[in-house]
């Protein structure tokens, strides 16, 4: 018989390395929904890509709302320290997502 909790990620909890890989996958995908919600509608093609140390790493859909938001890092930076768990973030890098192109 085939064990049926492996199907479902949310219920799959591995431990040592891939367990640590898995709450930081969960963790990202949170704050990602978190940002989502503060962006203002012409920011809408922003992701978040990356936390590491102070520096969030966000991914634009196009250069052009790449450009938007490296206009906008100061507003942008003071929003994302208002999500909780993220208020110590410095920096942030704003690229473009070039498997599109």
């Amino acid at each position: 018989m085939q064990d049926k909790t492996k199907e479902n990620p949310t219920n799959f909890t591995p431990t040592g390395s891939l367990g640590l890989l898995f709450e930081k996958a969960k963790s990202h995908n949170h704050f990602n929904q978190l940002l989502k919600a503060f962006l203002p509608k012409e920011l809408a093609g922003l992701s978040l890509c990356l936390i590491e140390d102070k520096t969030v790493f966000l991914v634009a859909k196009n250069s052009s709302v790449a450009f938007r938001a490296k206009k906008q890092k100061k507003q942008l930076l003071s929003e994302i320290k208002k999500i909780e768990g993220l208020s110590a973030v410095e920096l942030i890098s704003i690229s473009v997502d070039e498997k599109k192109y």
